[in-house]
């Protein structure tokens, strides 16, 4: 009896231990998507926006996350972003895919660390597309804005992942078109189709309209052409060359760059000023 109780326990905690491995090598990512150290956002702007990062991952299974800072504490913006997502949980699986926006308002940096599968995901291509779309929100101010941008875009570029291929020099992203410029658009086609219907109805009450030609003036027999010639006066000759289509100047063949981290692991990534 003794024995078969002992067999039972030991069988408990070997299910056990199997299903917390298997658990930790599936999901590794920290659960605070918004680090607002600097105090960019609202209480409710924050909890939106964890909503919507969450959101993301649930959805791709890879991680996503905004931080914001103070000051780096002397370290560049690559370096604290790096370290930030290495030394807090964040990475979804084994090879611990996910990117993260640090902001940093002592010098007025944006930075982006990607890491895992994100590394070919978001490329250098990619991330100077994301920071060119977020980074007029982060000089107004706006920073809310910048960051659901942020988040809307890391969404689109996965979503293409997905499909085998993402965003790069020969696979553009082109930013869709905003529903209220739908709207508009629609409402000019309607206005023109109206205003060409209306002219036609117009067209069609003139009792007498214009003649083509001026010969269609002249009094039949009135007119007697004696002599004619024609002047060769001068030749327009247009060229036009062939461009072939070359990668956005700064980003060689495409792709991403890579660097190891402080703690020895591969990371990618991209940044600038706003």
């Amino acid at each position: 009896m003794k024995k078969k109780r002992f067999t039972g326990t030991v069988r408990c905690f070997l299910l056990a231990f199997t299903f917390l491995f298997t658990a930790g090598q599936q999901v590794f990512a920290a659960s605070d998507k918004v680090v607002d150290m600097a105090g960019l956002l609202s209480q409710e702007e924050e909890e939106r926006l964890e909503k919507k990062l969450s959101k993301v991952v649930e959805t791709y299974d890879c991680d996503v996350a905004v931080v914001t800072t103070d000051s780096t504490g002397g370290l560049s913006p690559m370096t604290y972003a790096d370290n930030y997502y290495e030394n807090n949980g964040y990475g979804v699986g084994p090879d611990r895919d996910g990117l993260l926006l640090l902001i940093s308002m002592e010098a007025r940096d944006w930075w982006i660390t990607t890491w895992g599968s994100a590394i070919d995901t978001f490329t250098d291509y990619g991330i100077e597309v994301i920071g060119d779309e977020i980074v007029g929100e982060l000089s107004d101010a706006d920073y809310y804005e910048a960051f659901m941008e942020f988040a809307g875009l890391t969404d689109d570029f996965l979503k293409q992942a997905q499909q085998g291929e993402p965003y790069d020099v020969y696979q553009e992203y082109k930013a869709p078109f905003p529903f209220a410029a739908k709207i508009a658009i629609a409402c000019g086609i309607g206005f023109l189709a109206a205003l060409l219907t209306l002219l036609g109805f117009r067209a069609q009450l003139r009792s007498v309209s214009y003649e083509k030609g001026a010969h269609q003036y002249v009094r039949q027999g009135s007119f007697h052409l004696t002599r004619s010639k024609d002047l060769y006066l001068y030749r327009t000759v247009t060229r036009t060359k062939i461009e072939r289509p070359d990668p956005p100047s700064g980003h060689g063949g495409g792709g991403s760059h890579t660097h190891t981290t402080s703690g020895g692991s591969r990371a990618g990534g991209g940044g600038g000023k706003f």
